[in-house]
């Protein structure tokens, strides 16, 4: 064996953190081992946190280190006896004990303390609280790949977002490197990664285009090509180096959530939370992913990973199994199917309804490797939390804005589809108001004045039309990717108005497409210019009244029901279907965009038109037909300020929606 244990120590002194070494009968193994009952590949040796770990592949034979059999992972040392099968035996080389030791900032060490998470339940008046996780206290070491395993409400996805930050607790602590932390410290933790179940990534773009996004987003890089360096580097790191350009949307769905990896794998996390981030692919898919996550354990990273297909939990270090919200179990996969007296993890879920959580918790209590983790993972002595830090994004409002409007531009560039139904949308309504009214110039004025006023009652209403449907779908389709950035340092101000700026640009052109053709085929007369600067203010006014839909509304179903309501009590409040005094009068003027853009149009007639009103009874007033509006100054302010107060409500929607802040800066929990 001197041969074998000559090549294995050359092999071993060649590897590389996070690496692995198979050995086998097969000419694929790294290093090949005869012998009767050596399978082709037989085992493997990891190099992780600065030593050694083997586990066996599933051999026919077994694997043993000084003559105890190898189930899961296994720390070797040099001098150890291994044996593979019954006959195949050598020693381990000295030289494994030289490998140099992990530097202190390559992990992230994790601390739960007495972690518990309620909610209020019982309708609008709660009458009842709700404990969806109860006293977990756990300790995760760098390089650990912690399991997460339990029924369906067992509070496993409420366990990692505790984590993340993504929620408050409702009693313990959590701290990170010995650190407490507040929630909203959790969330802007450039260390912790988070991998929801959903790809919160724009599929439309390619990897290369959508990580650069993020990677400037996150501030990562010194420049361009340091950052597409970086970008190369992470999508390399998850095996998608041969995809960089094709449109993440025509790759397989888990290529996808290779994609979404290594959006998160950009900052170097050392804490890596992933929430059913393999649901929805294949078992050979799913098994691929979950040895790429073991692999990034393997390199320091702490990994916490809830799956739905137990059998790959063997790769784990260690599994966390809850049960109504009480930790029931945590240990290796061989100590897990051992507490529960089965042959694989899969039979564990039959088991459970055996006992109440209560029951099994209090026997895993007694048991041995309970104690073992009782004495390993007592909680940290409490540190004063830091509070909330500064939100990290590299850029300024402004910066950040003209970054996310490149984006969007991409985005609405790369869906071109969408693009031409967006612009042609406004000419197809204009075109068809024209077939109805026809031309309007009648010899009587009052029947011009008539015509003048329907035509531009139709204006209005189609620009809010077409600028409100153009905008209502633009958040709550992206609602899950917001969330998602927002941790990691999106601005909302700069959001909204990246969203405000092209989405304006686009309902500009419609209005121009609205006002020239309606001029041109009904002869509408009245300058211009300043009729194409009030509908483009309505049209911009009606953009945000369309994001404020979308910030409220939480689903595009709802938000399109919303819109034409919204839209309705425009046209009726408008003034151009009856004449508006007293109460309603004053709601139109602080609430109603519609009315500002009629009484501008108005405005820009000739007296002739404005002042012509039908015969009426001697003695009596007859009010004009289509009346006189402005002054445009206060026509287009009004509108202004309606826009302002219109983009600060969708910002307070936003706030309280996605960030979890109120309008005056409290925390909801």
């Amino acid at each position: 064996m001197t041969d074998l244990t000559e090549r294995l120590e050359r092999a071993l002194a060649d590897l590389r953190p996070g690496e692995n070494l198979t050995l086998g009968a097969s000419d694929d193994a790294d290093v090949r081992v005869e012998g009767p009952d050596v399978s082709a590949l037989h085992a493997e040796i990891v190099s992780r946190g600065g030593g050694l770990h083997l586990r066996d592949l599933d051999s026919d034979s077994g694997t043993f280190i000084d003559g105890a059999e190898v189930l899961g992972w296994h720390p070797v040392q040099g001098g150890q006896i291994l044996r593979l099968g019954d006959q195949c035996e050598l020693s381990l080389p000295d030289s494994i004990a030289h490998l140099p030791p992990r530097r202190a900032d390559d992990g992230m060490p994790v601390t739960l303390s007495g972690i518990t998470k309620s909610v209020s339940v019982g309708g609008p008046f709660r009458t009842a609280e709700r404990t969806i996780l109860d006293d977990i206290t756990l300790h995760i070491e760098p390089g650990e790949f912690v399991g997460i395993l339990g029924a369906s409400g067992s509070g496993k996805s409420t366990f990692i977002r505790c984590i993340a930050g993504l929620i408050d607790v409702t009693a313990g602590q959590i701290s990170i490197a010995g650190q407490a932390e507040s929630r909203h410290a959790l969330a802007e933790d450039r260390r912790i990664a988070y991998m929801p179940q959903d790809v919160v990534i724009h599929e439309l773009l390619s990897p290369r285009r959508a990580l650069g996004y993020v990677a400037r987003l996150k501030g990562i890089g010194g420049g361009r090509a340091d950052r597409n360096e970086i970008i190369r580097s992470a999508l390399d790191r998850v095996g998608l180096g041969e995809r960089l350009d094709v449109p993440i949307h025509r790759l397989s769905g888990g290529q996808r959530k290779r994609v979404a990896l290594a959006s998160e794998l950009l900052g170097d996390p050392k804490l890596l939370l992933l929430d059913e981030a393999t649901s929805g692919l294949d078992p050979a898919t799913e098994a691929d992913m979950m040895r790429l996550f073991r692999s990034l354990a393997d390199e320091g990273r702490s990994v916490v990973c809830i799956t739905h297909f137990p059998g790959r939990l063997e790769l784990c270090d260690r599994i966390v199994f809850l049960m109504e919200g009480k930790m029931v179990f945590v240990g290796t996969p061989a100590e897990l199917k051992a507490f529960f007296g089965v042959g694989t993890i899969e039979d564990v879920y039959g088991r459970q309804g055996e006992r109440s959580a209560e029951e099994w918790l209090e026997d895993y209590r007694r048991s041995a490797t309970g104690r073992q983790h009782a004495g390993s993972a007592s909680p940290l002595p409490a540190a004063d939390a830091r509070g909330d830090p500064s939100p990290h994004a590299a850029k300024g409002v402004a910066a950040q804005a003209a970054l996310l409007t490149q984006r969007y531009f991409d985005l609405l560039r790369s869906d071109w589809r969408t693009l031409i139904l967006m612009f042609a949308q406004a000419p197809i309504i204009a075109l068809m108001a024209a077939a109805v009214f026809g031309n309007i110039r009648f010899e009587f004025v009052e029947q011009h004045a008539a015509n003048t006023g329907q035509v531009i009652f139709v204006l209005v209403l189609a620009v809010l039309w077409c600028a409100g449907t153009l905008s209502v779908r633009e958040i709550v389709k992206e609602e899950s990717i917001l969330r998602h950035e927002i941790r990691f340092g999106l601005n909302l101000p700069a959001y909204l108005a990246s969203k405000l700026a092209l989405l304006s640009f686009i309902s500009v052109l419609q209005t121009f497409a609205l006002l020239w053709i309606l001029r041109y085929f009904t002869e509408l007369t009245g300058n211009f210019v300043p009729q194409f600067i009030v509908l483009s203010m309505i049209a911009v006014v009606g953009v945000l009244l369309g994001l404020v839909v979308s910030s409220i509304a939480g689903g595009s179903d709802r938000a399109m029901t919303v819109l034409p309501v919204v839209l309705i009590a425009q046209a009726i409040l408008s003034g151009g279907l009856a004449t508006l005094d007293g109460i309603v009068l004053w709601i139109a003027r602080l609430l109603v965009p519609a009315y500002w853009g009629m009484d501008g149009l108005r405005a820009t007639f000739g007296s002739d038109l404005t002042r012509a009103g039908y015969p009426g009874a001697p003695g009596e007033f007859q009010p004009p037909i289509l009346g006189s509006g402005g002054p445009l100054a206060l026509d287009l302010g009004a509108a202004l300020f309606q826009g302002i107060v219109l983009m600060l409500v969708a910002y307070a929607a936003l706030n309280a929606r996605i960030v979890g802040r109120s309008v005056f800066g409290g925390r909801r929990r």
